[in-house]
């Protein structure tokens, strides 16, 4: 009786623990994946992997940009093979490599130049934050300013208008996994005052010449937030304009 209750309970956790890896890789094929790690052993990149029956889809962008690249390949027995689509779905890199569930491990290669760089990624227990569906079109405030956001080649871009100026440039995202939100960077706008952080003795003789030229809002559905100014103690001024601490920029319905 011992002997068949100790086969009986083998038997039960075998079933058991098939049971369990059969549900991780069927959550695996229907499920996109998170993967951080770096490009050339230099470059922070995310990617979003879905695995669907050995069909591969999915984006990654570059940390510092925040914007998608789309992705497109296939794995078969753990080697994946995944080309870089442009916004055209014209294919401009391959990605080979070995993909697990916790890792990949692999190069990036230009189909154009040739040049290829090693691909190093880490599994994320964290969702990827998405861009706002509707995040094209006029954002306005109660202060005569509005930015308007573009699309053109896969890129993003804003104007800038308010009484005194009319200002063009790229727009980048800041994308923070563990908080899920999202940040809109727009890359050109000088800041009108800069003090730093006064208590930071390395900071206590900042000269106001070199302002930053990036002015960074939080983006949802409906607006984007700025903090414009800051307090006693790390006083700046980010757009002269708006004499108001926090911008609400409302999205036109």
């Amino acid at each position: 009786m011992k002997n068949y209750l100790i086969s009986f309970f083998f038997l039960f956790a075998s079933f058991y623990s098939a049971e369990n890896s059969f549900s991780a890789v069927k959550q695996n094929q229907t499920l996109a994946q998170t993967y951080i790690g770096k490009l050339d052993n230099k470059t922070d990149v995310v990617f979003s992997i879905k695995n669907s029956n050995g069909k591969l889809t999915g984006f990654y962008y570059y940390d510092k940009i925040g914007v998608e690249i789309k992705l497109s390949g296939t794995i078969v027995n753990g080697i994946a093979t995944i080309f870089e689509l442009d916004h055209q779905n014209k294919k401009q890199a391959k990605i080979t490599g070995k993909l697990s569930n916790n890792d990949f491990t692999g190069k990036w290669e230009s189909l154009s130049t040739k040049k290829s760089y090693a691909l190093q990624l880490k599994l994320s227990p964290y969702a990827i934050p998405a861009l706002p569906i509707n995040l094209l079109g006029n954002y306005n405030t109660d202060c005569n300013l509005s930015i308007s956001i573009a699309k053109n080649n896969g890129g993003y871009f804003y104007n800038f208008k308010s009484n005194t100026r009319t200002l063009k440039g790229k727009v980048t995202f800041g994308r923070s996994l563990e908080e899920n939100l999202v940040y809109i960077n727009f890359i050109g706008i000088k800041w009108a005052e800069d003090d730093g952080d006064i208590s930071n003795e390395l900071n206590a003789d900042k000269s106001s010449g070199d302002l930053p030229t990036v002015v960074q809002g939080l983006i949802t559905d409906e607006e984007i937030v700025i903090q414009n100014y800051g307090n006693a103690m790390n006083h700046y001024l980010k757009i002269g304009e708006c004499d108001i601490k926090y911008l609400h920029l409302k999205k036109d319905k």
